[in-house]
């Protein structure tokens, strides 16, 4: 029986359909994975639908210099955000589309060859997918980071789901102040994670969940986890890099939280490893404002 016409002058080559098979069962997979997410963040459906749109592309016929031209074109621009994104964010899945963008690229860019004249449909399809995609680019944009608004973000830096949430209502069930709940967190993490030695910091948990999980983390990780926690009750929380005045191979990450008027440092990694020293503990620092500079740390990165 023959192809009917539609697929005809649409289909892909044997190598691209192989291709679109490929990519389609890795956005599934990740789909799968993501999906408790999905509903809390949408830094993450923006960026799985960057890595998962342009794989459409790889369905259609596309032979004529101009089409393959704007195929391009909207994958550069993708490659572009996301490589922003994920040094911008330090997340794993703007890395991840970065990286199937860039196999993308080669195949529409090297391996596909092919010339011609294409079909109006397959022009239509191409221009659909692309306008879309530039669609979730423009949005995308939300997600590269903003020093002035950052701290009820729950879909840009800090990652939780509808679990870590109703964890944070447990913590804090019989706390009345934002000052009682953030304490309560704070004693929380101190109480329940453990410092991970063997975590090298390249490869950090990237959410809460896995942090959650394994009852481990590093300092970047028992930040992110406090910051969820704070930011699921409304109470303003970021978390914070720097690299040490005395030593810049020394970074580190910690929290300023808002409360009874007023900014407060706490260094929740610090006080964990005190904690387990059976030392004085650091606790909560009044701070001037939001973005004072610090005394050990040249601050490089809020989140």
């Amino acid at each position: 029986m023959k192809r009917s016409k539609l697929f005809a002058i649409t289909l892909q080559s044997k190598s691209g359909l192989i291709f679109f098979f490929v990519l389609a069962a890795y956005n599934l997979l990740l789909g799968v994975y993501l999906k408790d997410f999905f509903e809390l963040s949408p830094m993450l459906v923006t960026f799985y639908l960057l890595s998962a749109l342009p794989t459409l592309f790889f369905v259609l016929k596309i032979r004529s210099a101009p089409m393959r031209a704007i195929v391009l074109v909207v994958l550069f621009f993708v490659l572009g955000m996301s490589i922003i994104s994920a040094l911008s964010c330090r997340r794993l899945l703007p890395m991840l589309t970065f990286v199937v963008t860039a196999i993308e690229m080669m195949y529409f860019g090297i391996v596909d060859n092919s010339s011609g004249k294409d079909k109006l449909l397959t022009k239509i399809c191409v221009l659909a997918v692309s306008a879309f995609t530039v669609i979730t680019l423009l949005f995308s944009y939300n997600f590269v980071y903003k020093p002035e608004a950052p701290y009820l973000s729950d879909g840009r830096d800090t990652l939780w789901d509808t679990q870590t949430e109703e964890l944070a209502d447990e913590i804090c069930a019989d706390c009345e102040t934002d000052e009682e709940k953030v304490q309560a967190f704070y004693n929380w993490i101190i109480a329940n994670l453990e410092y991970d030695y063997d975590c090298y910091p390249l490869f950090q948990y990237f959410d809460v969940r896995k942090t959650l999980q394994t009852k481990q983390g590093i300092c970047f990780d028992f930040a992110h986890l406090f910051a969820a926690f704070c930011r699921s009750q409304k109470i303003p929380c970021y978390a914070v890099d720097g690299i040490s005045r005395k030593n810049s191979a020394d970074r580190h990450t910690w929290n300023r939280v808002y409360y009874d008027g007023a900014w407060w440092n706490v260094d929740i990694t610090a006080d964990n490893s005190r904690t387990a020293n059976s030392k004085e503990l650091y606790g909560f620092h009044k701070l001037e404002g939001a973005f004072v500079p610090d005394e050990d740390f040249f601050i490089t990165k809020i989140y």
